[in-house]
């Protein structure tokens, strides 16, 4: 009779573990018996040594998909999803099937996937306002250090290299200036388009080369593409084709890289920066709220020498990214500290004891004048930390619909204490401060001189601050009021503005809001009260100065409007409308060389096609002589 056949699993060092199905021989054990066994000694294996381990890979391919939340992925569940891409890579590979992200923007989250750090360690809390420090070590950083080539394309300004996150990067392919209204701080690119440029990266590549690539797609964040450049299977649900769109990219992606010979040396690691809302809990997108629809994401890692089809449940982090990747590629992990973990132990099914997953909002705070939320999930058990705050049975309640703090105070008091002792051992008050982009002592004082006294010094105290939540119809009011003054209904937008702020006078973004329409309105002393009315409340980002500039040009005061536009340029120096309007007060002033500096940088910036703009630019350097 045949010798019955048995499991033999083989342990490399440090290496997922792999099965193989063996018949007994002279030093086998009993027959249906497993084994543990080292790569060395393969007992009972016919007699015969194994076969070769799959190497480690030595390039990484990291692909960030904006705004993706993970159950709208085929293999997370979602049955109408068109991702068969994701699907299939984690079918090779290994999917985290509760990955989460530190923050629903966009900015803070990619700071900690590339340090290993929460937002309170790096420092980076919010978009275009922060930036990453160069004293953070990067993923890039490491991995330059290790030999690797390195190079990065991604899809919106946000991400823009002025921010401190090409840190590293050899080659860095920002979004072109195409823009030159304030808007232009949030442009974005089609996938193919990056794709384009990581392809020509790539194929320049020596054959022998190891190298970490790093694509960022910015479908499916909004605005959607008009209903009818959309397949016929997504206009009902335009989300889902901009996710479907993504996939595909990701797919060509691949398969240039399958194409080039590089797919067995390439670990493969999908992910998001964090989700989208869709309506849930009030909030029609993100940055605001910090429930799953926003905080969970799809986490899948790919490579030949990973279990095929491993699904990992135990809650993990953004943080964990970094290091795990790092492990994988055999490089030393960075000398800077945070609390994300190498994930290869739960991989290869080793528990261990699992720590508090950290996630924080500041947008309510320093884009609202509200309070910050901040929390930690553990286990099945989520907290988040408000004016009244939240407990939550992810399992039992993944909606996040029944608030137990009254329930299970006892529990609650230990989730709040283990967000506490991570705040108190994570976070860098002096990093903190560096990296906001605010004021220096010159800046200070040249607005000060101005009457700016109060611009720019930061949100106000946490302790009396409204809870976001009771915001919420007020946000809905806000995104009528921003399609409004985008579709030129400025009565609409008007009535509505102003009855936000009659119930919430200090809020920084509403005051922008209604002094952006006094400027449509062509009223600009008017529209700058509520401009600076939102500086001194402390949303001192690039537009806001800009728009304070705009309007002291047309109020014929060029001297202040060179002070606040060179503010704006120290926190965007890209931005391209500030450069413009800058020109103007430097030919009001007759100081022509200044202006066609000014204007000379904006077609250096461009990055479109010839337009009105870039005709208006050329008019006036002719006008000046140039």
């Amino acid at each position: 009779m045949a010798a019955e056949s048995y499991d033999v699993l083989i342990l490399g060092s440090g290496s997922p573990p792999t099965r193989r199905r063996c018949r007994p021989g002279p030093w086998s054990p009993p027959p249906g018996l497993a084994l543990l066994a080292t790569a060395a000694l393969a007992w009972g294996c016919g007699g015969s040594a194994p076969e070769p381990e799959v190497e480690r890979p030595g390039s990484l391919l990291l692909v960030t998909i904006d705004t993706l939340r993970a159950d709208r992925v085929g293999c997370y569940g979602h049955a109408a999803a068109a991702t068969p891409v994701m699907d299939r890579l984690a079918a090779r590979g290994v999917r985290f099937a509760e990955a989460n992200s530190v923050a629903p923007m966009t900015f803070p989250a990619h700071t900690s996937l590339m340090t290993g750090t929460i937002p309170p360690q790096h420092g980076a809390r919010d978009n275009g306002g922060h930036r990453a420090l160069p004293e953070l070590e990067t993923l890039a950083e490491v991995l330059q250090a290790a030999g690797r080539r390195t190079g990065a394309f991604v899809a919106a300004f946000v991400l823009d290299s002025i921010f401190g996150l090409d840190q590293g990067f050899e080659v860095y392919g920002d979004v072109p200036q195409r823009e030159a209204e304030p808007g232009g701080e949030f442009e974005e690119r089609p996938a193919s388009e990056v794709n384009r440029e990581a392809f020509t990266w790539l194929d320049g590549l020596g054959a022998d080369e190891d190298f970490f690539l790093w694509v960022h797609y910015f479908e499916p964040h909004l605005p959607y593409p008009p209903a009818e450049e959309l397949p016929a299977a997504f206009r009902d649900r335009p989300y889902d084709g901009e996710v479907a769109a993504a996939d595909a990219a990701l797919g060509e992606l691949l398969a240039h890289l399958d194409g080039l010979g590089r797919t067995q040396s390439t670990l493969v690691v999908v992910t998001s920066d964090h989700g989208e809302s869709l309506g849930e809990h009030g909030e029609l997108t993100h940055s605001f709220f910090v429930y799953q629809a926003v905080l969970r994401v799809p986490l899948i890692l790919a490579h030949p020498s990973l279990p095929a089809g491993t699904i990992v449940r135990e809650r993990v982090s953004l943080v964990d990214v970094a290091p795990t990747v790092l492990e994988l590629l055999d490089v030393a992990p960075p000398t800077t500290a945070g609390p994300g973990r190498s994930l290869l132990g739960l991989i290869e099914g080793r528990a261990g004891a699992a720590p508090p997953v950290y996630f924080e909002s500041l947008n309510p705070w320093l884009n609202y004048g509200w309070a910050p939320l901040h929390g930690v999930a553990h286990g099945d058990l989520k907290w988040i930390e408000a004016p009244r705050p939240e407990l939550y049975d992810l399992v039992g309640d993944p909606g996040e619909l029944r608030n137990l703090v009254s329930e299970r105070g006892a529990e609650a008091t230990e989730l709040r204490e283990l967000l506490r002792a991570l705040l108190a051992e994570q976070e860098d008050a002096g990093r903190n401060a560096r990296a906001r982009l605010q004021l220096d002592a010159e800046g200070r004082g040249k607005l000060a001189a101005l009457g700016y006294t109060g611009a720019a010094a930061g949100p106000p105290e946490v302790a009396t601050l409204a809870d976001p939540k009771d915001g919420i119809e007020r946000i809905r009011r806000e995104d009528r009021a921003r399609a409004q003054l985008a579709a030129g209904e400025l009565d609409g937008a008007q009535q509505d503005l102003e009855a936000l702020l009659e119930e919430d006078p200090q809020n920084p973004i509403f005051n922008a809001h209604l002094g952006l329409l006094w400027m449509q309105r062509g009223e600009h002393t008017r529209a700058r009260g509520y401009l600076e009315r939102s500086l001194a409340a402390g949303m001192d980002n690039a537009t806001n100065y800009s728009n304070v500039g705009v309007c002291f040009v047309l109020e014929g005061e060029a001297r202040k409007a060179l002070t606040v536009l060179d503010e704006a340029l120290r926190r965007n120096p890209k931005h391209l409308a500030s450069l413009f309007w800058k020109a103007r007060a430097h030919r009001e002033l007759g100081q022509k060389e200044q202006a066609r500096e000014a204007l000379r940088r904006i077609l250096e910036l461009w990055g479109g096609e010839e337009d009105a703009t870039t005709e208006q630019v050329r008019r006036l350097l002719e006008e000046l002589g140039d």
